[in-house]
C-alpha cells in the first residue's frame, strides 16, 4: 500500500510565493524526486507519494515548516493502492489517490485529514488530528521552527537543539517544544504508525 498526500497553501494570493515556494520543495525533495513522486501544481496545490507509515509525520513536518514562515497549508492524507504509475504524479491513479481527493475535497473548517480504506480508524484518526490541530493552529513561527526541526531530529536532545538556534538555551527550547506540544504529537505519531503498519 501507498499514502498520497494532497495540499495546498491557505490564501496563497495573499501570501508572498517566496515565503512557501522553497521551504516545500526542500521538504519534498528529501523524499523523492519530481514529477514522479511529488509535485507542486496550479500554483499553489502539491502531491506527493510516501509510504503509510511515514505519511502522517511527513504531514506534520510540511506543516511545521510552512507555520514558521506564518503560512497555513491544508492537506489530506489517502492510503490505498497504486494501479497505475506514470513519470508523472499527477497522471497516476489507484485508490490511495482516489482516498486522497476525496478527504482533501471534504476539507472545510479542518486543514488536515485522512482517508483510509478503514472507515473506523479513519474516525479514530481524523478525531485526534483535530485536536491536534487545535494546538497545532495556535503555533507562532518560532514554536513551529522548533517543532518542525524537532521532528526531523528526533533523537537529538534539547541543548543540541539550542545550538542551531540563535540565542535560545535549552530552557527556551524546552518551553517552546512543551507550547507546541510535542510530547501530544509523538505519542500520536507513535499510535499512527504502530496501527497503521498492523492493518497495512
Amino acid at each position: 500500500m501507498f499514502a498520497v498526500i494532497t495540499g495546498d497553501i491557505v490564501q496563497s494570493q495573499q501570501t508572498d510565493v517566496e515565503l512557501w515556494m522553497h521551504p516545500l520543495k526542500k521538504i519534498l525533495s528529501q523524499y523523492g524526486s519530481t514529477p514522479k513522486d511529488w509535485e507542486i501544481y496550479r500554483g499553489d496545490s502539491f502531491q506527493i507519494i510516501t509510504s503509510p507509515e511515514q505519511a502522517l509525520l511527513l504531514g506534520l513536518i510540511i506543516k511545521s515548516s510552512l507555520k514558521s514562515n506564518n503560512i497555513n497549508v491544508r492537506m489530506a492524507i489517502g492510503v490505498g493502492d497504486i494501479n497505475y504509475r506514470t513519470d508523472k504524479i499527477t497522471e497516476s491513479n489507484g485508490s490511495a489517490f482516489v482516498n486522497s481527493g476525496t478527504s482533501f475535497d471534504r476539507l472545510k473548517k479542518h486543514y488536515f485529514s485522512i482517508k483510509t480504506p478503514w472507515e473506523h480508524y479513519n474516525t479514530i484518526v481524523n478525531t485526534m488530528l483535530d485536536l491536534a490541530s487545535i494546538t497545532m493552529d495556535k503555533w507562532t513561527a518560532k514554536t513551529a521552527k522548533v517543532i518542525c526541526f524537532k521532528f526531523q531530529n528526533p533523537t537529538m536532545n534539547q541543548i543540541d537543539i539550542a545550538e542551531n538556534f540563535d540565542k535560545k538555551g535549552q530552557g527556551n527550547i524546552s518551553e517552546a517544544l512543551k507550547r507546541g506540544g510535542y510530547d501530544q504529537l509523538n505519542q500520536f505519531l507513535n499510535y499512527y504508525r504502530q496501527s497503521i503498519l498492523e492493518l497495512c
